[in-house]
């Protein structure tokens, strides 16, 4: 007995845009759910780093934030750390994307250096980390400039755009806590 083949009709355009529409509806309101029930954990931890970064650039009792309006789109925010002198965080553009950091400034001069994100190139600009890099800015005074400029600042090997815009970072922050409220 010969089996009959059923020719399977295809789909029609209409049908296809109605079930890739519902698929992506789907997938839309899974990832909106699922950032719903993540986001206050999300910034509960950057929230963390940021603190962290914070005591770790200039250790205080407590932080207040000021208002700060030297107009430098870099500086994202300045604290004062109980009277001692200030940490001021800084989103500056380097090679990967937006380096977020911390810096702080006493009495006109970096007391310390903290990244608290980017996402430049492993083994290279991710070196800014490495505090053989960020402790060049401790107890200078600034304008920091690299030493293939004429200044003091060993560029990462193969990082240029990292340590420059690192020490446009740090130059921006001093900058802001002068202007805040003298030299910190």
């Amino acid at each position: 007995m010969a089996q009959q083949r059923v020719k399977k009709k295809p789909d029609s355009p209409a049908r296809m845009v109605i079930v890739l529409f519902l698929i992506t509806a789907v997938s839309a309101l899974l990832l909106g759910f699922v950032n719903y029930k993540t986001s206050d954990r999300i910034a509960a931890q950057e929230a963390e780093k940021a603190a962290a970064a914070m005591e770790a650039v200039l250790p205080a009792g407590s932080y207040t934030e000021l208002a700060y309006t030297g107009g430098d789109d870099r500086v994202a925010a300045v604290y004062d750390a109980d009277g001692t002198g200030y940490v001021v965080e800084v989103k500056v553009n380097g090679f990967g994307g937006t380096i977020d950091m911390m810096v702080g400034v006493a009495d006109g001069k970096v007391t310390g250096t903290e990244i608290i994100s980017m996402s430049e190139t492993s083994g290279l600009g991710s070196n800014a980390k490495d505090p053989t890099f960020r402790d060049q800015y401790i107890g200078g005074g600034g304008p920091f400039s690299l030493a293939k400029n004429g200044g003091t600042i060993q560029a990462l090997t193969s990082a240029t755009v990292t340590s420059r815009a690192f020490t446009a970072g740090v130059n921006a922050a001093l900058d802001a806590a002068a202007a805040t409220g003298g030299e910190g």
